[in-house]
């Protein structure tokens, strides 16, 4: 389930521009996206290296994303998911930072 753009919640988060609502809208989906990950993966993985294994994978998430960029139409990976992808490896990393992801 998509979460759709929803007013009273960029009210109650003083989000008053049109990018920030669509930025809104796009991190929650987000977040949906890391949730059901989670759900499949568990966060051993992650736990494993901390924060130097989630910068090892945004340099590969990256690097894909340099090659699909170059590339009239991709076949196997869409460049919003990876921009995506890295988005939420922004949030692990930082809650890595923080403490805040356990296995």
């Amino acid at each position: 389930m998509d979460i759709e753009y929803n007013d009273n919640l960029a009210a109650q988060l003083s989000i008053k521009t049109e990018i920030g609502r669509k930025a809104l809208a796009l991190a929650l989906r987000n977040i949906q996206t890391l949730d059901k990950k989670q759900q499949d993966y568990g966060p051993d993985n992650i736990a494993k290296h901390g924060e130097f294994g989630v910068l090892v994978r945004c340099d590969d998430k990256t690097a894909r994303l340099a090659n699909l960029l170059k590339q009239d139409r991709p076949q196997n990976e869409s460049q919003l998911d990876s921009w995506l992808d890295l988005a939420n490896y922004g949030l692990i990393g930082a809650m890595c930072h923080l403490n805040q992801w356990s296995a």
